[in-house]
């Protein structure tokens, strides 16, 4: 088996996406957020666009689960299991129109989710309880089938839980991704997306990843959040713009 796919030759390709994988890991153990909406930016601007979403959903499986097994004893799990009733609700209705989506509109929702959340209204006063957590599992499970990284609205909703602490954040929401990205990987694997061509990359991306989250959990509390925050906000917009660019080329070449 080739390290890298047909449908992308090059190294610096896949050199870029591990590295990303492990910066964007040690951003989100620390973080919280961050890490997922880097890597599909990144993703999506060197790799084919219908194999962006699955294959960041199962570099996103190992990377919120190795930071979650880190902080397991922070982890919420009431919280995580009405998150997960909505979640399998979410992944079920979203897997009836995932595959009709064309590559434009990939990149398209991937830009405007990473601009919605990086210069949209913030969420304040939320109410909390079952059914706050079983919306947010099911609406959060169904966009990411589209857009891929939705960990910016989970820990929107979990940052406002009363008495969350910052670890439990991390560990609460690092928990809900994976189980919301395992789920992505089942409906893309159904839907006959075939994994096996990039599993050495994906595998190469988990391992990156994994390093990057116990530096990232070393360094949770003692960098400027602040700084780490404006430059990837900045970064982001950047490749959204891109993104968008290349959607547009799409549509007008159609």
């Amino acid at each position: 088996m080739s390290f890298l796919p047909p449908e992308m030759p090059h190294l610096w390709q896949a050199a870029l996406i591990i590295f990303t994988s492990f910066f964007g890991s040690a951003l989100t153990a620390a973080f919280s957020i961050g890490g997922g909406l880097l890597l599909i930016a990144v993703m999506s601007s060197v790799m084919p666009a219908i194999a962006v979403v699955p294959v960041h959903g199962a570099v996103m499986v190992g990377s919120n689960a190795g930071r979650a097994s880190i902080l397991f004893r922070h982890i919420d799990w009431p919280i995580l299991g009405w998150f997960a009733i909505g979640a399998v609700i979410g992944a079920s209705i979203g897997s009836q129109v995932v595959t009709n989506l064309p590559a434009w509109a990939f990149r398209f929702a991937i830009a405007a989710f990473i601009i919605f959340t990086q210069w949209g209204p913030k969420f304040r006063n939320l109410g909390f309880g079952p059914r706050s957590y079983i919306v947010a599992g099911g609406i959060s499970s169904f966009l990411t089938l589209f857009v891929g990284a939705t960990g910016p609205f989970i820990s929107t909703i979990l940052s406002k839980v009363p008495g969350m602490v910052r670890q439990g954040l991390i560990a609460s929401s690092g928990a809900c991704m994976t189980l919301q990205h395992g789920l992505k990987v089942i409906v893309f694997f159904l839907a006959g997306f075939i994994y096996a061509p990039w599993i050495p990359l994906i595998a190469a991306a988990l391992v990156s990843g994994f390093c990057g989250t116990l530096l990232g959990t070393k360094l949770l509390g003692n960098l400027s959040e602040a700084v780490f925050r404006k430059l990837l906000k900045w970064l982001l917009t950047a490749m959204a713009v891109y993104l968008l660019t290349l959607a547009a080329i799409e549509v007008l070449s159609l």
